[in-house]
């Protein structure tokens, strides 16, 4: 954490003071409570937490308007209602210049000669490891994710660089970045065909020696089939005229799981593809808590509809769980991927221009991770002959659009699942555990990938064994959790969302709360409006459930939802507790 103003670094204080002005700048001109101050900062916070808070932002303060008496950049800390604000210039955080270069690659073609370039200035952009000195579960958790983020990046600028033929160049940066990360399959991909591309043989396979002895010591797997693929290139067992078809990045992480792993979800998809084929077809929105396989879902339903739509697949990032973007910013992605080179810079403009150019096509645009109508309006519809499929953890309310709310697996589809990775006779042979993990998954298909890589990895470990792990119910969240699989990774980014109070409702719940319980509005704090109850439904962390007694609604919360739920509670404030939070 840095703040450097005209050429000079300022000192911003000790760790936690750092830390609060970290949570702050993770989401700028954003309000944030001081409870989610609190829990960003803290994972055990003293009983005298609200008056360090209350101190640091003095100090904070005192240190920002000094800095910056002088600059024609200001950055200002403001109080709001339960909470403070950071007032600065997204544009001056260097995560946002990363994240937005990052978004502009990813709207050029795959071969347009200026990618590299760009990524390469969004990778320069990172200096060390980012939130350096912070320790907090939060911070763990944010860096991370920035940390993945960054490694796609690097895998995106490797893959525009072989095309350029920028070889050796290649070659370098990925030996750098193999020490940090030495059981990278994608990196090692990528070393592999710049090696091979550029005749040096000797140099490939001594690597694959070393990458596959590493494997099998610290994995206890062989590399996947793309790397034993160039490995029998390099061995001249295929004709020596065969060419090497360059890897094309992934929009997301690199899946450390097969790629037909998809399964369930039969009638969600008849229901969908029926809606897009109607005339004037809405748009369909997937909606669905964390880790529910909304976007999986897109991604599937894409490949099945090639053929309706042969003019081809537009795709953004809306940003809804990390910086949600401008409809404006959306649309400049979108005519840049239709290769429009003039664009106008007015909102209205764009989208007529848009609109234009999608009036001849038949094209399926997917919107990923909305986050509010106010985002999505100005993208739809799209024309006579085009389709939109949108996802959201948010149910979403702008008119004409067709709703498809993903709930969690049933049990035979979350063993299916399971059969995909591990194999029909891995799963068959312990039958009773697996269907004692497929609960302990609650159905959510996340909870379901990552038990699933983590047998995958360790094929000597038994069903029963990765059960017995998941028994002790304060440690369970921990074994949903490897690579990029992380469970709570993803309930985070929509219960931050959350507004104080529905947030202090939500902890409240996981404290009182016995497994798979339904309760009604008499479980909530004294005091609390059924407002909170609407957000948390709206939400997905909550569910109504069927009850013969229809005057009464009941409802229900998952019990990873419910784990995560307690587990944040438990690090809330001990002078504030949640009844005190909502009085």
């Amino acid at each position: 954490m840095e703040l450097v103003v005209d050429g000079k670094t300022i000192d911003l204080g000790p760790s936690k003071q750092r830390g609060i002005i970290a949570a702050m700048l993770a989401e700028p001109e954003r309000p944030i409570s001081t409870e989610a101050l609190v829990d960003r900062v803290w994972d055990d916070p003293p009983d005298t937490v609200r008056h360090s808070v209350y101190t640091y932002m003095t100090r904070l303060r005192r240190i920002l308007r000094t800095a910056t008496a002088y600059s024609e950049e200001t950055a200002a800390i403001g109080r709001t209602v339960g909470g403070y604000r950071l007032d600065v210039d997204p544009n001056r955080i260097d995560l946002f210049e990363f994240r937005r270069l990052l978004n502009r690659s990813r709207a050029m073609d795959a071969n347009h000669p200026d990618r590299a370039d760009l990524l390469a200035s969004a990778l320069a952009s990172w200096r060390g490891e980012p939130l350096a000195g912070l320790d907090s579960d939060w911070a763990l958790r944010f860096r991370e994710s920035l940390r993945q983020l960054r490694h796609e990046a690097l895998v995106e600028w490797a893959d525009a660089s072989l095309r350029l033929g920028q070889l050796k160049v290649v070659a370098a940066e990925l030996r750098k970045a193999l020490l940090e990360s030495p059981l990278a399959d994608d990196l090692h991909q990528r070393l592999l065909t710049a090696y091979y591309l550029d005749n040096r043989g000797a140099e490939a396979l001594s690597h694959y020696d070393r990458m596959r002895r590493r494997f099998a010591a610290e994995l206890g797997v062989d590399p996947g089939p793309r790397l034993r693929e160039l490995h029998e290139l390099l061995l001249g067992r295929q004709e020596s005229n065969t060419t090497v078809v360059m890897p094309i990045s992934p929009r997301h992480a690199a899946p450390t799981l097969p790629a037909n792993t998809f399964r369930g979800r039969t009638t969600e998809i008849a229901c969908i593809q029926r809606t897009l084929a109607e005339p004037s077809a809405p748009a369909v929105l997937i909606t669905g808590g964390p880790g529910i396989g909304k976007s999986a879902l897109a991604d599937h339903l894409t490949n099945l509809l090639r053929d309706r739509f042969p003019d081809g697949v537009l795709h953004v990032d809306l940003g809804g769980t990390t910086t949600p973007a401008a409809s404006s910013d959306v649309l400049e992605q979108l005519l840049h991927q239709l290769e429009i080179t003039h664009i106008p810079t007015d909102l209205a403009a764009r989208r007529a221009r848009y609109l234009d150019a999608l009036s001849e096509r038949r094209m399926l645009v997917v919107l990923d991770d909305a986050a509010t109508d106010t985002q999505l309006t100005p993208l739809l519809p799209v024309g006579p002959q085009s389709a939109t499929l949108v996802t959201s953890r948010i149910s979403l309310g702008p008119p004409n659009i067709h709703r498809v709310v993903l709930n969690e697996l049933s049990m035979s589809e979350s063993i299916e699942v399971l059969e995909a990775v591990l194999g029909p006779d891995r799963v068959r042979a312990e039958e009773w555990a697996v269907s004692a993990l497929t609960r302990c998954c609650s159905g959510i298909p996340l909870a379901l990938r990552a038990v699933a890589a983590r047998l995958t990895a360790r094929p000597h470990w038994t069903i029963v064994e990765q059960l017995g792990r998941m028994s002790d119910e304060e440690q369970r969240l921990n074994e949903f959790t490897y690579g990029p699989y992380d469970i709570r990774r993803s309930l985070a980014a929509t219960v931050d969302r959350l507004t104080p109070t529905t947030a202090a409702v939500y902890h409240h719940l996981g404290t009182v709360l016995t497994p798979r319980e339904l309760f009604n509005s008499v479980a909530l704090p004294t005091g609390t409006d059924l407002s909170a109850l609407n957000e948390l439904l709206a939400a997905h962390l909550i569910s109504v459930a069927p009850s013969p007694n229809t005057s009464h609604l009941h409802y229900t919360m998952l019990e990873i939802h419910r784990l995560y739920a307690k587990q944040l509670a438990t690090r809330a404030l001990v002078a504030d507790p949640p009844e005190a939070i909502l009085a």
